[in-house]
């Protein structure tokens, strides 16, 4: 086999680790565009199980203000998070807005990469709503996996909630 050929064949074979390590650039607002659907399940308290949690220093400038700017502006739509963060493929990284209570914080969700046929993205979202002592006593989810292409600008329809996700590098 001639040096080439090896020298082609090595770099097939390192190839999919170093796109498996690729930092993707998220961006993401969740919003409510309807009256609140409460499900009749709660958040489940290990919600964030096998996430790492996005912490302020994670925070990324986000391109989405002035968009998330116009959906609070008016015609019945509340955004509720924007967040932007960068993330790995096969990582889940867990977001919230709010201050906590017990478990769970007003707005929590993880979002997980993977590479399929194309950048595949789950998203699961809960919009709580707590009692005295900081009792969960409500939940709305958005739970959805959706396909995208580096740089798409992806509309999530779910319910009474709604989002707005890109992944870029």
């Amino acid at each position: 086999m001639s040096p080439l050929r090896r020298l082609l064949l090595l770099l097939v074979l390192c190839a999919p680790p170093a796109c498996a390590d690729a930092l993707y650039r998220i961006e993401l607002i969740l919003f409510r565009h309807a009256e609140p659907l409460e499900a009749s399940r709660r958040a489940p308290y290990d919600w964030a199980r096998n996430a790492r949690l996005l912490a302020g220093s994670d925070a990324q400038p986000a391109d989405f203000e002035a968009l998330a700017e116009r959906l609070d502006s008016g015609d019945g739509y509340r955004v509720l998070l924007r967040q932007t963060w960068r993330q790995r493929i096969d990582e889940r990284v867990a977001v919230v807005e709010g201050a906590r209570q017990l478990e769970h914080f007003p707005v929590q969700g993880v979002i997980a990469l993977r590479r399929r046929h194309g950048l595949e993205v789950d998203a699961r979202f809960w919009v709580n709503r707590f009692g005295e002592h900081g009792r969960l006593l409500a939940s709305e989810q958005l739970q959805q996996r959706v396909q995208l292409r580096p740089g798409e600008l992806r509309y999530i329809d779910h319910g009474s909630l709604g989002a707005l996700i890109r992944a870029s590098y």
